[in-house]
């Protein structure tokens, strides 16, 4: 299946390479960060590089379909070394209601899934470095998809082992009426031959299953949920329900969740987030898994491309000032100050994820 992909989107694009369009984007940035990070593999320390370029090749067929190919991968890094193979790509096939894709893409349950904050059981796999097969299609007002985890690893390099797709997964989203639902559902797998490689987290060998629906009642935004997942290796079963409630006051959102677990402490959460003029606060208390955690945020336009943010997160153990400058249309100066008490946030402190100690970077973008 690999190579007749392969090989149809080659010859798509050779035959019709004259009126085949090509777009590229990019980012890069440098910067200086005088803290030494707790992370091993975190690069950002003393002076730090780095440049990223994307290609994508797209060509419309006689018979309305649209195949394209994009091609993602790091020019140069802090070691001043670059990469000519790709760390991302995608090959799709597409039309006005459905699509075939190739590559570093989402899985189905997880690009349809959308259930309540902080449930323990919809851990929907997701795609970081995998290789996954995606068919896309519309079916009465419904988003549907269907996918599977392409596993090419050889025994012996002669033959596949086991299955040549794993962990299939189904996603399904839409409206009817006044309500909005989505439904997913992966199936469990313990012999995806990459799985023992893979340490990002984002890989869950479990089966899941979870199904929500969301509706507007009395100027509120109301969303219910329900996940159960069951272990690949014992076969125990857990489950979540939740509710998810946004109401808006004037410049202020009032916001709330309750999940019920069936193996922990049920975790709930409340906010508060206020938008007037130049002026963003956001405040946030919740206790899951039986640890609480709360963090106020602010930000401040002064206009003509200026502006300021601070804030205390992570229960009170991380904090940040920073200043942003909009030097050009995608080019941006970035000036922060945080820092992590408990070291448990590395380069990540607060919602826009500062870095520990003085930073100071320019970014671009194109």
């Amino acid at each position: 299946m690999k190579r007749i992909l392969l090989a149809s989107a080659s010859i798509v694009a050779f035959a019709g390479a004259a009126a085949a369009e090509i777009s590229f984007n990019g980012e890069a940035a440098l910067g200086y960060n005088d803290t030494e990070s707790v992370s091993e593999t975190d690069d950002d320390d003393g002076f730090y590089w780095d440049a990223e370029l994307g290609i994508t090749f797209t060509q419309e067929l006689d018979n309305g379909l649209v195949a394209a190919a994009t091609v993602t991968s790091d020019v140069v890094d802090n070691q001043l070394e670059g990469d000519i193979f790709a760390e991302g790509y995608v090959l799709s096939l597409t039309s006005e209601t459905a699509g075939l894709f190739f590559g570093d893409t989402d899985m189905a349950a997880n690009l349809r899934w959308d259930g309540v904050s902080e449930m323990a059981h919809d851990g929907f796999s997701e795609t970081d470095g995998e290789t996954v097969l995606r068919g896309d299609f519309m079916a009465y007002g419904f988003d549907v998809s269907i996918s599977g985890l392409v596993d090419d690893t050889t025994d012996g390099n002669i033959e596949p082992v086991g299955d040549t797709l794993d962990q299939y997964s189904v996603g399904v989203a839409g409206s009817f009426g006044a309500f909005e639902m989505s439904a997913a559902y992966q199936e469990k797998e313990t012999d995806f031959s990459e799985a023992a490689d893979i340490d990002n987290g984002d890989y869950n060998p479990n089966e899941i299953f979870g199904i929500s629906v969301g509706t507007a009642f009395a100027g509120a935004d109301v969303d219910v949920a329900y996940a159960r997942e069951e272990d690949a290796v014992t076969g125990d079963a857990e489950d979540s329900t939740g509710i998810e409630v946004a109401f808006p006051v004037g410049p202020v959102t009032l916001g709330a969740f309750y999940v019920a677990e069936s193996d922990q402490d049920d975790g709930y959460g409340v906010a508060v987030d206020y938008v007037s003029g130049a002026l963003t606060v956001s405040t946030a208390y919740e206790e899951v898994g039986g640890d609480d955690d709360w963090a106020i945020e602010a930000g401040y336009d002064m206009g003509q491309g200026l502006n300021f943010y601070a804030g205390v997160a992570d229960a009170g153990d991380d904090y940040y000032v920073a200043a942003t400058y909009e030097l050009a249309e995608g080019a941006q100066l970035l000036v922060s100050y945080g820092e992590d008490d408990n070291d448990d946030s590395e380069d990540e402190i607060g919602d826009p994820e500062y870095q520990e100690g003085t930073t100071v970077e320019v970014s671009f973008e194109f």
